[in-house]
């Protein structure tokens, strides 16, 4: 699951979606830190990061997670999803929003 990834996120409250991008960084066996950069209208750019539960899942792993990205951002996300060695699948949830990622390997 380490390294990089591209995508897009989108969300399912209000439809807004952009670009992103990931870097997955392994901390021990089971945990993982993700650094998330995304667009947002083509001109806002925004990054954080998420430490990541990762446990095996058939030809993969499944992954879940939980930040904080401050009251302007819309205050804690939960995150839950699958990666394989090619694609990577994962829902968003706050108070005010969910949505998806969904990022392959970069070419």
């Amino acid at each position: 699951m380490a390294g990089r990834w591209e995508g897009k996120w989108l969300s399912d409250v209000n439809g807004h979606t952009g670009k992103l991008r990931g870097l997955l960084s392994p901390e021990s066996d089971d945990r993982y830190v993700a650094r998330y950069r995304a667009t947002y209208g083509k001109i806002f750019h925004f990054s954080y990061t998420v430490r990541l539960t990762v446990q095996p899942h058939f030809a993969g792993w499944e992954f879940d997670g939980e930040e904080d990205l401050g009251k302007m951002a819309g205050g804690v996300y939960y995150y839950e999803g699958r990666a394989s060695p090619t694609n990577f699948f994962s829902t968003y949830k706050s108070k005010y929003d969910h949505g998806t990622f969904e990022m392959h390997r970069p070419e």
